[in-house]
């Protein structure tokens, strides 16, 4: 969320003198951090005789780092004429070491023990252990090709060392961050694009830049001729420089998909080792807190990660106030069993004194500060009775303006308002959960992973309904609602109807792409249960009669009812069904008009959207529709469809 926060972030505060303020939290000892001091603790992580894994200072003592981001006394880039949170020219009346002190003594009281990333350097020479984010390949779209790059060390010295100048009190940092949200999914950041990896992203840039000439090294090693790598991939071209990203985009063949995830491990690599390496020799003693992948990140770079890091953080922000052990287990053991830490997570409530209105940021919404409470007790204790976790870093100190801070973001994330004022209750809960989180994390039964979790079977299960017709095509009888078209911002998609046929014009883009969702008969709507959502029992195979040009990507989708956002709070259940969504592995059209066959027991979990806990049964008696989606970066189409049935 905040990859940039503090870049070109000015600091004009000057250095005052603080009484120490002194407070342990259960098993957080207090380390003696005042500025100008010369002892330079070392920190390390340990694992106790029963399994659990802590951060422990110089002198042995263990604790768990519980953080809050972004603590500053002003915002990153405030928009002119807006309301934010600006305390030391407003409630401090000019006087910067009072609120520093007021900080303190905030985050002291309530049990925090760590100033979370994107955080004012001159906190950093008080009781509490600091962490910095240092972007050691700059904010550049492309940066996680940087190690293939000549001069990438010189590049993580300067930038590391550009970033530390803004923090002169390093005494007490417990850990760097190598960077925050990384885009390693090619297209960004987050949710995968099976066609838009790093090595679409690679093949995209200039001619002359070494990392596409390096993705181009990289397939000539693999295949011994172009005529090798042309068969492999499914494609002709005539010339390696012919293989561009729109070429590669328009591939879908298993050795191509094989490719992709290789060249991420060899982007990986050469990112965390170089990086890794550089900062230790310039930091020794500071540990390394990984990238804080938004959410999760492409396998090949969690191995890489667990390789040259000390620990393997993440951001996520959860609706449900449990931690999510599907993540936690990849993580645990893609990264080689490296402790983890949560470096961004929240919840917003509609009741809060700054007034936001809470339309844009991350993360679920609940009513009231009193649910925001709830949940921070019961995510951390769930979280933290992990013995591999051993940190969790709450995103952040103070609301956001209710009339949008540099990018939009309205909510209620803060601690305190933009008054200054502290939520009672939620700080209430956070100090309630310190005392005894400690507690919690060592005498917990709870064992780390062992083994990753075996993906649920799909079950599909059709009734006979011999009243039914032995096919039904969607496109000839009366819909429960007009098709609902999708598009990622920088594709379209539009419907005609023609003579015997619907003609789907899309036009692609270079994100994921595009699609249509067909309704069911009208006759069959479901009495209870979302709007459109219809009974298609009594079928085992859906008919696509199409003429889609050549060598265009598709899938073919099945929504449930109450199918939403992965992260949805809730599902609509009311008509019986979970609200998963589902899909067949992808097509690759060929020339001429065909029938295209699925069987619904072929179907496959959908990841991207749908109930990610829901039971894995197609609950075709209450379905929203079914979709075609053509992948991203095919440029502009006209599929033909010619009938899309139901069949027994």
């Amino acid at each position: 969320m905040y990859s940039d926060l503090n870049r070109r972030l000015k600091m004009n505060a000057g250095r005052v003198v603080l009484t120490l303020l002194v407070f342990m939290s259960q098993a957080c000892a207090a380390i003696d951090a005042k500025s100008g001091s010369d002892k330079k603790p070392s920190f390390s992580i340990q694992k106790d005789s029963a399994g659990k894994y802590w951060f422990a200072d110089a002198e042995g003592n263990q604790f768990l780092s519980l953080g809050i981001n972004n603590v500053i006394a002003v915002p990153f880039r405030p928009k002119p004429g807006t309301d934010y949170y600006n305390p030391v020219a407003g409630q401090f009346e000019g006087d910067y070491g009072a609120w520093k002190q007021d900080v303190f003594r905030i985050l002291g009281e309530h049990g925090f023990n760590t100033i979370g990333a994107w955080s004012d350097g001159e906190l950093l020479d008080g009781p509490l252990f600091g962490t910095i984010c240092l972007y050691v390949a700059g904010y550049a779209q492309e940066r996680c090709l940087d190690g293939l790059r000549p001069g990438f060390e010189q590049r993580v010295r300067e930038q590391a060392d550009l970033m530390l100048r803004r923090y002169p009190h390093r005494e007490t940092v417990l850990g760097v961050f190598l960077d925050n949200e990384m885009p390693w999914y090619g297209h960004g950041h987050w949710g995968e694009i099976p066609n838009y990896t790093l090595l679409e992203t690679a093949l995209s840039l200039p001619g002359d830049d070494a990392a596409r000439q390096a993705a181009l090294d990289f397939l000539k090693k693999r295949y011994p001729t172009l005529e090798a790598f042309c068969e492999a991939w499914g494609r002709p071209v005539s010339s390696w420089e012919q293989v561009t990203v729109d070429f590669a985009r328009s591939c879908m063949s298993e050795q191509a998909m094989g490719d992709r995830q290789a060249f991420i491990a060899l982007a990986a690599e050469a990112f965390y080792r170089t990086a890794s390496r550089t900062v230790r020799e310039m930091m020794p003693g500071v540990l390394i807190l990984g990238t804080r992948f938004a959410g999760s990140a492409p396998r090949p770079v969690i191995e890489a990660c667990g390789r040259y890091c000390d620990v393997i953080s993440f951001n996520q922000y959860r609706a449900e106030p449990a931690a999510d052990s599907e993540l936690l287990t990849r993580l645990w053991i893609w990264g080689g069993q490296k402790p983890l830490m949560v470096t961004e997570y929240s919840w917003r409530a509609e009741e809060n004194s700054s007034g936001n209105p809470n339309t844009g940021g991350a993360g679920a919404v609940v009513k009231t500060q009193a649910e925001r409470a709830e949940n921070y007790q019961k995510y951390v204790e769930d979280l933290l009775a992990y013995p591999m976790v051993i940190g969790a870093h709450w995103f952040e100190f103070a609301d956001q303006s209710p009339q949008g801070r540099f990018d939009g973001e309205n909510s209620n994330y803060g601690i305190v308002d933009i008054h200054h004022r502290p939520y009672a209750e939620l700080l209430s809960a956070m100090k309630a959960t310190h005392q005894r989180i400690a507690g919690i994390h060592a005498r917990s039964d709870r064992e780390a992973p062992r083994l990753l979790p075996k993906p649920k079977a799909v079950v599909f299960e059709a009734s006979q309904r011999p009243q039914r017709p032995p096919t039904m095509n969607l496109l000839s009888t009366e819909p429960a609602g007009e098709p609902e078209l999708f598009h990622a911002p920088d594709a379209s998609i539009a419907l005609e109807p023609g003579t015997d046929c619907l003609e789907i014009k899309i036009q692609t883009g270079r994100d994921w792409g595009c699609g249509v969702l067909f309704f069911g008969p009208r006759a069959w709507a479901v009495k209870k249960g979302p709007a459109f959502a219809t009974d298609l029992d009594g079928y085992t195979t859906v008919e696509l009669d199409a003429e889609i040009p050549e060598n265009v990507t598709f899938d073919l989708l099945l929504d449930e009812a109450g199918v939403d956002r992965p992260d949805a709070v809730s599902y609509d259940k009311r008509a019986g069904d979970d609200g998963e969504g589902f899909l067949f592995s992808s097509i690759r059209a060929v020339r001429e008009r065909k029938i295209y066959r699925f069987d619904l027991k072929n179907l496959e979990p959908r990841t991207a959207w749908g109930n990610q806990k829901g039971a894995r049964r197609v609950d075709i008696h209450a379905m929203k529709g079914i979709a075609f989606h053509f992948h991203g970066g095919q440029g502009e189409k006209t599929a033909l469809i010619y009938s899309l049935k139901l069949v027994r």
